[in-house]
């Protein structure tokens, strides 16, 4: 088994893009009030930066393959650490907008090379147990970012967030700089970031579980985007919306922790069509409260505690089932779950607050639609 100090920096490095994303959610309405924007131009700037992101997973893999891990991460921690304090210093919303691009290009690069780490260490039998100990770490960052921004940016204003994000970004540094090169000398340089993507965009299987992925992370980044203005509305303070992220990480790490138990006694395709069928549950539930005049913070987090066993759980394991169709390219196969994952995300989140605005009915018929798009997947047999 890897030391602790490696599994507590591959912890770090994974947790970069959900630390950057979530912990301002708290102080967006206050912010946009100082940028004098709208509030969904407010939410572009998380699916902006998820867009960049996502297109960023695409080449990371294969330049750690050319030019070594070290190299690349620690190029991509400096441009996260840039871009973090660029946020913290920006005096509009344009140089805002900007350098969330530029801290998401860094965080990119956390993502891929520390799955890359692990890959390049560990055999399969101990990968899995570094996972297990890895993403439980990783789950907790979308709520306790939100909880410590909050607090943060009462305490010191909202440019305080992005200021702990770079301090996270400079121990993690620290953390990498100490650790061995792990590139394969057998990797070869000049592989291309586009080899075998005929083969998988072509494969119904990968199709069939990376659109249950992308709907179940959709809905996800959707409701990130509009809770913290619909929760501001109901008069919560930036300290209280920290804390309403709570609830939805422990569903999470929960549905995780149930799934590990299930894959034992039931089958794979079993354990993602109960998830859906929970996404399902709260899409149905949210919507029929929206339409019944309920409109209240307790009618978006009950439903989304479902939504959230079902990110737990269905989307883990899609995923896993999406790569394993690689059939010699997992790498690649990986890239563009990332890629496909985290860009519908981006825009969706970006297209929905943009073209219907931010209200319980827009979230809750999104997440609906959402829900029925996947379970709609789920009834399509996979190819034997």
């Amino acid at each position: 088994m890897p030391r602790l100090t490696f599994i507590f920096t591959v912890a770090m490095l994974s947790a970069f893009g959900l630390i950057a994303s979530d912990i301002y959610l708290p102080a967006m309405p206050d912010m946009a009030m100082e940028f004098s924007i709208a509030s969904s131009q407010m939410s572009q700037t998380i699916s902006v930066y998820l867009l960049a992101l996502a297109i960023c997973q695409l080449f990371c893999g294969s330049l750690s393959d050319k030019f070594g891990r070290k190299p690349v991460i620690i190029a991509g921690i400096i441009l996260y650490i840039a871009g973090s304090l660029g946020c913290a210093g920006a005096a509009n919303y344009r140089l805002f907008l900007t350098w969330r691009i530029v801290e998401a290009l860094g965080a990119a690069s956390g993502l891929v090379i520390g799955r890359a780490l692990i890959a390049d260490s560990c055999d399969k039998p101990t990968s899995a147990k570094v996972y297990s100990l890895v993403y439980p770490l990783v789950s907790l960052s979308p709520a306790l970012a939100p909880l410590i921004g909050g607090y943060l940016a009462v305490a010191f204003g909202w440019r305080a967030d992005f200021l702990f994000v770079a301090l996270f970004g400079l121990l993690t540094l620290v953390m990498v700089i100490k650790l061995e090169e792990t590139r394969p000398r057998h990797a070869h340089a000049a592989i291309s970031p586009f080899s075998g993507f005929k083969q998988i965009l072509t494969n119904r299987i990968f199709w069939r579980y990376t659109l249950i992925v992308c709907c179940i992370y959709s809905a996800w980044f959707i409701y990130l985007t509009q809770s913290p203005f619909l929760f501001a509305q109901e008069g919560i303070t930036e300290e209280g919306r920290g804390w309403l992220y709570l609830p939805l990480t422990a569903g999470i790490i929960s549905a995780n922790l149930l799934t590990k138990r299930l894959l034992n006694c039931w089958k794979y395709d079993h354990i993602v069509n109960t998830g859906i069928f929970c996404f399902v549950l709260g899409g149905v539930a949210y919507a029929a409260l929206v339409m019944s005049g309920i409109e209240s913070t307790y009618s978006i987090l009950l439903p989304m505690c479902l939504v959230s066993l079902a990110n737990g759980s269905s989307l883990s394991l899609a995923v896993s089932a999406a790569v394993n169709c690689g059939n010699g390219h997992a790498a690649t196969a990986s890239g563009l779950v990332g890629f496909l994952q985290i860009g519908s995300a981006a825009v969706f989140a970006a297209g929905v607050s943009a073209d219907f605005g931010v209200s319980h009915s827009v979230l809750g018929m999104s997440v609906l639609a959402m829900a029925l798009t996947a379970l709609l997947m789920c009834q399509l047999r996979p190819a034997k």
